[in-house]
Order: C-alpha cells, then structure tokens, then sequence
C-alpha cells in the first residue's frame, strides 16, 4: 500500500458531493448556523470571516482551489464558527455531512494536511502582529501572489481583495493600507486595478521586509 494521497481524497468528495457556482459577495457559510456539510473549493477564492463587534469582522483566512471548509464543524457536530464569503466568481463541491468520507485514509491525509497549513498561518499571523503595518501587508501580499496569484503581463496578480479586506486580514485600519499600498506602487513595487494587485517581482518585496523603518 502507498503513501496517502490527498488527490485521491479530493475525487473522493467530487463524487460524493455536488458542484455548483458562486459568484463575488455570496455567503457559502454562516456563523452560528447548523453544520450540514462541508466544502471542497474547486476554483476562485474565498475568506473566512470571524464574527466581531461593531462591525469589526477580521479575516481569518483566504483560500482558493484544492481547500476544505467546514469540515471541522461537521466532525465535531458544532454549529459553523465563522462565515466564508465568496471574493470572485468560482466553484465549490458541497459534500453532505453525512455523505463525508472521514474515515477514508485519502481523505483523512486531505484533511490532515489542511489543518496543518491552517495552523501555519494561525501561527504566522500571529508573529506578525508585532511587526509593523508596511510589513504585514508585504508580507501578506507577497505569501497572497505565490500561493493563489495569477501571472500576467503586469506581474503575479491577486484577483478579489477590496482594501478592507486586506486591512482586516492584517489587523490594520483601511486608511493605514491605503498609505502602504501607495508606497510600493510609488516604489515599482505594485501595481493595482480595480479588486487587483499585480506584484511585478513578489521576490522584491523581501527587501521592503527587511528594512527596520518599516
């Protein structure tokens, strides 16, 4: 028998489950509601929201194709803790929680990894918190383009993210982002559009990492 196979995991869930579309500003999952299944991203990008106060909801995380969601809820038999909301058009397959594969070693190896990673950025996350704002959005930028960026002409692009999105994903106010992004495009460091961040070389952003004054 061979090593676990996570792709495999993956077709699992397509056929136990079914397909369908959303489109950007769809709610996929809500906080508090009843845990009746889990989802497999196929395409687009997502972000999981936690419920605040005063209208102050941080983003936990982003996710894009090939992520599980939801899952931990429908193990645990615990209403959903956060809401994931659609960022851009895209695909999810919705497996029932009943219909869920847990027990599958491909599938448990799909799951195993996935809190893994989610772990790795609760734990970068919060070694960012004490580096200062221009830090954690390059930081974030940069882990953003290389994990779910698309290339193009202009550079590694992250398609979907409003401003508020980023500043909520890095704990930061709008206002403060909004300098920061104007920096490194003043620097040739980005270049942005309308729900787009294209990173000409996101290498580049490691010295702007580095520096002490930021």
């Amino acid at each position: 028998m061979g090593a676990p196979d996570p792709d495999r995991g993956r077709r699992l869930l397509r056929a136990a489950g079914r397909s369908r579309r959303f489109r950007r500003g769809d709610v996929l999952m809500m906080a508090g509601a009843p845990s009746t299944g889990v989802l497999l991203v196929e395409s687009g990008l997502v972000k999981v929201v936690l419920p605040g106060h005063d209208g102050d909801d941080p983003v936990a995380g982003l996710f894009s194709a090939g992520e599980l969601l939801g899952e931990i809820g429908v193990l645990s038999g615990r209403p959903r803790s956060a809401h994931v909301i659609a960022l851009t058009t895209g695909r999810v397959v919705e497996v029932a929680g009943a219909a869920f594969p847990s027990g599958d070693r491909d599938v448990h190896e799909l799951l195993l990894r996935s809190w893994i990673k989610r772990q790795n950025h609760a734990d970068e996350r919060q070694r960012m918190q004490h580096r200062e704002v221009p830090t954690r959005v390059a930081l974030s930028l940069q882990r953003w383009a290389r994990e779910f960026g698309v290339p193009t002409e202009r550079g590694v692009e992250v398609r979907g993210l409003s401003q508020q999105d980023i500043a909520q994903a890095v704990a930061a106010s709008a206002k403060s982002v909004e300098a920061v992004l104007h920096e490194l495009r003043e620097g040739g460091l980005l270049h942005t559009g309308r729900l787009r961040y294209a990173l000409p070389d996101p290498d580049a952003l490691d010295e702007v990492i580095s520096r002490a004054a930021w």
